[in-house]
């Protein structure tokens, strides 16, 4: 059993040099754990400051950004090129890969599996047009959406190059005259 004695004789152990007014300042270091965590901290302090700042190896806040902006806009290609610049693409292989985002963003649901239409969307497949049936017209109403009409914009979801091929897919509907299709809307095209 430990005494009332002991535990002085246990305190005048610990007690340090320092007297202030006559208290006395006992000698009681930080656990372990506190004490690894601080010399782990110091060192990988030193590991990073080695890094970016010695050796020059990794980015600095406002490069690594800049970075990855510009990886952001290769990979999604937005608003890069002007309506001059999109011509219609008749390719094969464009106009499949067309088919295929017209499939997968679900455009079938306002325009029909071929594009003839039904009650929300109109007839993509006659030549009456709402909305300008030039390239340029269908690129800026896919991109751009028309929200007044419920048409979704889709530059947040889709790259220029994306669009194109959507868009010149859906011109390549003119004139295929499918089943079922929806009344005539809009102005006649040429």
């Amino acid at each position: 059993m430990t005494t009332k004695d002991n535990i002085s004789n246990l305190a005048e152990e610990k007690l340090t040099d320092h007297d202030y007014d006559g208290i006395h300042e006992l000698d009681n270091p930080p656990p372990l754990w506190i004490m690894a965590l601080f010399y782990i901290t110091i060192g990988f302090s030193i590991l990073y400051g080695a890094y970016y700042f010695w050796l020059k190896q990794g980015d600095h806040q406002d490069a690594e950004y800049a970075r990855k902006s510009a990886m952001h806009d290769e990979k999604y290609k937005l608003n890069t090129q002007s309506s001059g610049e999109i011509v219609l693409l008749t390719d094969a292989a464009s106009l499949e890969d067309g088919k295929t985002i017209y499939k997968e963003m679900n455009c079938f649901a306002c325009h029909g599996m071929n594009g003839e239409g039904n009650a929300i969307g109109p007839n993509l497949t006659d030549e009456y047009w709402l909305h300008g049936c030039k390239i340029q017209d269908v690129v800026n109403v896919i991109k751009n959406g028309v929200p007044a009409k419920g048409m979704t914009p889709f530059k947040a979801q889709l790259s220029e190059e994306k669009i194109q091929k959507v868009a010149s897919y859906v011109l390549s509907l003119k004139g295929t005259k499918p089943a079922n299709a929806k009344a005539a809307q809009g102005v006649k095209c040429e």
